[in-house]
C-alpha cells in the first residue's frame, strides 16, 4: 500500500523536464526570413536582412475566435532609404526605454538594434507605410535600419 501511494504521488510531481520545455516555449523564436516582412511592406523598399519575432498571445487552439498577433521587427534597408522615406515628413526623436514615445526593444532583438543609433518617428509615416491595426516605425537614418513594432500587420492593397 506504502508504494502505490509514493508512486501516485511521485507521478503528480511536476517534471523539471516538462517544466523547462514550457519555458522554452515561452521564448519566441526569431526570423530572418525577409519576404514576409517585404511582401506586407513594400513601401519600405528593399528589406537587406531582419531579425523579428511574431508572437499570438491568444493564440491558444482551444478558444475559437480570431487571434491578433505582435510583429518587432528590426530591418536593414538599402543605403540612403531611411534618408528618402524620411526627408519629406517631421521627425521626432525617440529613445528606447518604456514610455509612451519610447521603443520598446524585445530583450531577443536588442543586440540586433544598431549600436548609438538616433533614432527617430513619424506618426504620418506609420500611417503611410504599414497597413496594419496599429503600427509604430522607429528610423536610424546613419545605420538605414527601422524597427517596426505592429499589431495585425495586413497585406498591401
Amino acid at each position: 500500500m506504502l508504494l502505490l501511494v509514493a508512486t501516485v504521488v511521485t507521478g503528480c510531481a511536476a517534471s523539471p523536464v516538462a517544466d523547462a520545455k514550457a519555458e522554452a516555449s515561452k521564448t519566441l523564436q526569431i526570423y530572418t526570413d525577409t519576404e514576409p516582412l517585404a511582401e506586407r511592406l513594400p513601401k519600405l523598399g528593399r528589406i537587406v536582412s531582419a531579425h523579428w519575432q511574431q508572437e499570438a498571445p491568444g493564440g491558444d487552439s482551444r478558444v475559437p475566435g480570431p487571434t491578433d498577433y505582435f510583429v518587432s521587427a528590426l530591418m536593414k534597408l538599402d543605403p540612403g532609404s531611411v534618408a528618402v522615406l524620411t526627408a519629406s515628413t517631421q521627425m521626432e526623436p525617440a529613445v528606447i526605454g518604456a514610455g509612451p514615445e519610447s521603443i520598446a526593444i524585445p530583450a531577443e532583438l536588442a543586440e540586433f538594434a544598431p549600436a548609438g543609433a538616433q533614432w527617430v518617428h513619424s506618426g504620418v509615416l506609420d500611417g503611410t507605410l504599414v497597413r496594419a491595426d496599429s503600427a509604430k516605425l522607429y528610423f536610424d537614418p546613419g545605420s538605414d535600419t527601422v524597427y517596426l513594432s505592429a499589431t495585425n500587420v495586413h497585406l498591401p492593397n
